[in-house]
């Protein structure tokens, strides 16, 4: 069961979303969140080309960005609690500096689920499309990561993605253990140009769901379209909050997270994106 968040704070629209999505769920829930800024300025610490003066230039850069950093914690803290005072909703305010990835993964280990905006960034830059903290989370932390959009979702359904791998299977079961889809109704789907391998992966799936209690809507799909389009359609045809699936392939990282399916759906997510590796 769900019982605690983490909430990657931040400034852009999709950073907003994901604080809208986190203090809805968690008051569903009952749940309580953290809240997490901070700033990696490590790419300052990068070689720079120059002759003289690049060692000014470099610390004046630094100490500009530092307190543009600090100014924006601040102002992400203050959001953040006067968000906790309004929906009555018990919170803690985290900040670090340093390695972004380390210090989420630190912070998620007290933590069930982590929230973010599918842009937020550490980098003192407003927006950066397809961070590599974001590139990177799911190989260094062991929990789930729901992903938003520019715009909060307006349904409360579910749309889960099942395509029978182990990624999907640790993401369905994730999912229905943590809660998250309880007294929702949820929609299931498979996509296959075979419609009997469909329907025979979104059987189990069902067989599994209904187990925990849910009432499950099957869609087996046979399509020669790509998985992202399949999905797509599935979610403008329904009132979806959130799509559950896992991550696709067996590549690289940055192929497997930001490759075919995934990147299709997290550079301009459709719905709160629920991912699992």
């Amino acid at each position: 069961m769900l019982k605690r968040l983490l909430l990657v704070l931040g400034e852009t629209r999709a950073s907003l979303a994901a604080r809208q999505y986190a203090f809805q769920l968690a008051r569903t829930m009952g749940a309580n969140i953290a809240g997490l800024a901070g700033t990696d300025l490590s790419f300052v610490d990068a070689p720079m080309l120059g002759g003289i003066g690049t060692s000014a230039f470099k610390a004046h850069l630094e100490e500009e960005l530092e307190e543009q950093a600090q100014h924006a914690r601040a102002r992400l803290h203050e959001a953040f609690d006067r968000e906790c005072k309004t929906h009555d909703t018990a919170g803690e305010l985290l900040s670090f500096e340093g390695d972004a990835v380390e210090n989420v993964k630190l912070a998620a280990e007290t933590c069930d689920l982590i929230v973010t905006g599918h842009d937020s960034t550490f980098h003192g830059k407003a927006r950066e499309e397809l961070p590599d903290t974001l590139d990177t989370l799911l190989s260094a932390t062991p929990r789930p990561i729901v992903i938003c959009g520019e715009e909060a979702p307006e349904g409360r359904d579910i749309l889960i993605a099942y395509d029978g791998s182990l990624p999907a299977m640790r993401a369905l079961q994730i999912f229905t253990l943590l809660g998250v889809g309880a007294n929702r109704h949820i929609h299931l789907i498979s996509i296959d140009t075979d419609r009997e391998v469909a329907n025979r992966r979104i059987s189990r799936a069902a067989r599994y769901l209904q187990s925990h209690g849910h009432r499950v809507e099957m869609t087996p799909i046979t399509t020669a379209a790509s998985p992202v389009e399949a999905i797509r359609v599935e979610i403008a045809a329904r009132r979806i909050e959130t799509l559950v699936m896992g991550t696709y392939g067996h590549r690289t990282l940055r192929e497997l997270i930001f490759g075919s399916t995934t990147r299709g759906l997290v550079e301009d997510p459709p719905c709160a994106l629920f991912v699992y590796h």
